[in-house]
């Protein structure tokens, strides 16, 4: 008798276990799927263009801590659209707004995309404590890291890539 409680026991700590790293797993997925969804971005000169975060890497330099989002961008026009690099600003919990190292323009053809096109931006580590958002549009933020603090990188040349927004 005393054997088929231990089974039975056993067996229950298996299945709750199991639901926990099924349960996580899914939860995993969503927030990998929300964070890639593109974005349909409209300007006022009735350009649209479409942006998809793919990921976000973060590790420190020589000059400070550095964040480089990895974007794929599509043009559904049947023109080219051209787009500024300065366009792309960083902005975080407090505010601040962070401009791209490298600038310049980018052009995405006649019904067509740029797999990835990364931007990177040199921040403050206090930029890690709190939400950061990339602005991709005149009016269009994509939620690039979550509120919770996130503690910067000890060592120059050591980067972390995430494809989620809860880092």
């Amino acid at each position: 008798m005393k054997h088929k409680w231990l089974v039975i026991a056993i067996s229950s700590i298996v299945v709750v276990n199991g639901i926990s790293v099924g349960t996580l797993a899914w939860l995993r997925t969503r927030d990998s799927q929300v964070f890639s969804q593109p974005c349909q971005v409209h300007t006022y000169g009735a350009t649209n263009y479409t942006v998809q975060l793919l990921d976000t890497a973060v590790g420190r330099a020589e000059t400070g801590c550095v964040v480089i989002v990895s974007l794929r961008l599509a043009n559904p026009n049947p023109f080219a659209v051209t787009l500024h690099r300065d366009w792309f600003v960083l902005l975080d919990h407090e505010k601040e707004y962070y401009e791209p190292t490298q600038l310049g323009t980018i052009v995405i053809p006649a019904h067509g995309f740029i797999e990835r096109e990364a931007f990177g931006f040199v921040v403050t580590d206090e930029a890690l404590a709190g939400l950061l958002a990339l602005k991709v549009g005149q009016q269009y933020f994509l939620t690039v890291k979550s509120p919770r603090p996130y503690p910067p990188p000890a060592r120059p040349g050591r980067f972390v890539s995430f494809r989620q927004r809860d880092w």
